[in-house]
């Protein structure tokens, strides 16, 4: 019954803030059987989100080490496990997602009162670019070497959004009145893009065409499965031939195909228990990814409360 709860959790509310009993917290690498194998860097006070740079170098999160609603993007330099804040500012900056390259950082940001995207190359002392104002929300979530996609919050829902990276317009990409598309992540060849909707009552995994975003297949287990469904928080594999999501605590492997033209998903596999591994309120936001994967698919970034 967990997991069914944590698959029809209805969107929560963002208000909460960690108890001290979840803090500090850090960043720890995990295998496939779900063993940690190691610590990645000096703890925080909160760590959310982290995403590891193209060539598995660095490791970039949402934290703060001092005031609540005050959280700045860090980056960490996993082999020496120092670390600095970017371009630090009054307010939340969150969803920190690293380009093709590698050189540059995308990520939200209240600095200004509103949350809006902003860029900023990685190694930069300076101050970031806002590279797009609007009224509503911004989140980025995919990104490909041409195209960033971003979440809109909208009333009762949320849709995704496309525009091109070197800068332009925004338009539409995936959106229903009545449902929510969010966690988007573009496949290293840039030809999909998988994603977590509730368009069907349940979070649910989806993979689309990147040119043809109606033309979707279905990556999550059905509910009626035997070790229950649904699911949110995808990743790839560097090659693009794994696609890794969370169901509930349960991480999901599944062997993805398509070389052949067409998108085809294998039988998702179980591979571990992450429980306790997934930062602060684990089960809010189940669509999107509270972890990271290295480029082979052999290890696994998560966040922990430091052990007493």
């Amino acid at each position: 019954m967990k997991i069914w709860k944590i698959v029809l959790a209805a969107a929560p509310l963002f208000a909460q803030q960690p108890t001290a009993d979840e803090m500090p917290q850090e960043l720890v690498w995990v295998n496939r059987q779900g063993k940690i194998t190691g610590r990645a860097g000096q703890p925080q006070m909160s760590i959310f989100f982290p995403e590891i740079s193209p060539d598995g170098r660095y490791a970039a999160v949402s934290a703060r080490d001092g005031e609540v609603n005050d959280r700045d993007v860090y980056v960490y330099d996993l082999s020496r496990g120092s670390r600095r804040a970017l371009a630090p500012a009054k307010g939340n900056d969150n969803f920190p997602i690293w380009t093709v390259d590698g050189k540059d950082i995308v990520f939200t940001s209240s600095r200004s009162g509103n949350y809006e995207l902003h860029r900023i190359p990685f190694d930069s002392n300076g101050e970031p670019k806002m590279i797009l104002k609007m009224e509503e929300s911004q989140y980025p979530r995919g990104i490909s070497k041409d195209l960033l996609l971003f979440t809109h919050a909208v009333p009762k829902s949320r849709r995704l959004m496309s525009m091109p990276l070197a800068g332009g317009a925004s338009t539409p990409y995936l959106e229903d009145a009545k449902a929510w598309y969010d966690g988007a992540r573009i496949s290293p060849d840039g030809k999909y893009v998988a994603f977590v909707s509730n368009t069907g009552g349940p979070w649910e995994v989806f993979v689309a065409e990147v040119a043809n975003p109606k033309k979707q297949w279905k990556v999550s287990r059905e509910l009626a499965q035997g070790w229950a469904g649904g699911g949110g928080g995808v990743r790839w594999r560097a090659d693009g031939k794994e696609l890794f999501y969370m169901m509930g605590d349960a991480m999901v492997a599944v062997p993805v195909q398509s070389s052949t033209g067409e998108f085809k998903a294998g039988e998702g596999k179980r591979l571990f228990s992450a429980m306790g591994l997934r930062g602060n309120f684990p089960d809010e936001a189940p669509w999107l990814a509270k972890f990271d994967v290295t480029a082979d698919g052999e290890r696994f970034l998560f966040v922990r409360t430091v052990p007493k």
